[in-house]
């Protein structure tokens, strides 16, 4: 065959490599222009340039770029063992030159890419930080994986350089992650108060302790409301986990005292009068009162007090 039609076939069909990735990738004619260009004007061999382009991926593998730029990143492997196999076969360097290059050209805009997303969608990728450090992954897998799956979907959108579309929906990811923080926070700080609460339900305290349940019930609102407004304000997140929990160990204490009045036959209720006596009378001892124990307990739980704020007022 004539040498320059040799030639010519040969860049046809580097060319028509090149234009089937196309679709892959958006500028991909702009790469292969410009990876021509630089090619032709490179002083080095076919062998150096595919050298310099194993070198770029690898760099792109340690930028993750499977992750941030996939489709950059195959179609620059693909590529590059295009043209390892077109210096096997013997075809001129020039045209092995130009496939090396575009690999160079196709890893550095995957790289510029990243970039790009590590600039625009730098709200969602620190919220997916701390989504993982607080573990929703393990909480709440199936909300965390759908969270994955959204941004998968954002980072296309920006390899597609659709970026006023990852833009939008970036928002509304960004709402979804809010929600999964809100539920991880709540279930770890109210887990237990909830289930403080389930019990105390199942005692009936709903009805035999309505004033402590209700209040139980509104300290537990005010700690979701807040985590939902503010699920990294830890310091009052902290506070509100406290309180709701000591209302709902208040209203179990209460509930349960009620119950046993509340089923105490006629011989037990006096047991039960005395052993609250006897609660006030140990106050009584450590401090060394008189024995009142002949007045309502309302007093004697007065006179005690009284008898605390004058230790407290010596020392």
């Amino acid at each position: 065959m004539n040498p320059l039609l040799r030639t010519t076939l040969l860049t046809g069909c580097s060319l028509m490599l090149l234009s089937g990735c196309a679709s892959t990738i958006v500028n991909q004619d702009a790469i292969a222009q410009t990876a021509k260009r630089e090619a032709a004007m490179a002083d080095e061999s076919a062998s150096r340039t595919i050298q310099h382009a194993q070198s770029k991926l690898e760099l792109g593998r340690s930028e993750n770029l499977a992750y941030f730029a996939p489709r950059h990143l195959k179609q620059a492997q693909e590529q590059l063992l295009e043209a390892q196999e077109m210096l096997t076969s013997g075809e001129p360097d020039g045209i092995v030159k130009t496939v090396a290059m575009t690999s160079q050209k196709t890893l550095e805009a995957g790289l510029d890419v990243k970039k790009a997303i590590l600039k625009q969608l730098k709200p969602t990728l620190d919220h997916r930080e701390v989504l993982k450090e607080i573990k929703a992954d393990q909480y709440f897998p199936r909300d965390y994986a759908e969270v994955e799956e959204d941004l998968v979907d954002l980072i296309e959108l920006m390899e597609d350089n659709q970026t006023i579309k990852a833009d939008a929906g970036q928002k509304v990811l960004l709402a979804k992650m809010h929600q999964v923080e809100v539920n991880t926070i709540e279930y770890i700080q109210l887990k237990p108060v909830k289930d403080d609460l389930e019990r105390i339900k199942n005692k009936g305290g709903a009805s035999v302790a309505p004033i402590s349940w209700d209040t139980a019930q509104k300290s537990l609102l005010q700690a979701q409301d807040l985590i939902s407004k503010t699920p990294r304000a830890k310091g009052a997140i902290a506070k509100a986990t406290v309180a709701a929990t000591k209302a709902a160990q208040h209203a179990e204490v209460i509930t349960d005292l009620t119950n046993e009045i509340l089923d105490a036959g006629k011989d037990d209720a006096e047991a039960i009068s005395l052993r609250m006596e006897r609660w006030l009378y140990k106050i009584s001892v450590a401090l060394k009162h008189e024995d009142i124990r002949h007045l309502p307990l309302d007093q004697q739980a007065a006179e005690y007090a009284a008898s605390i704020e004058a230790l407290m007022r010596k020392q």
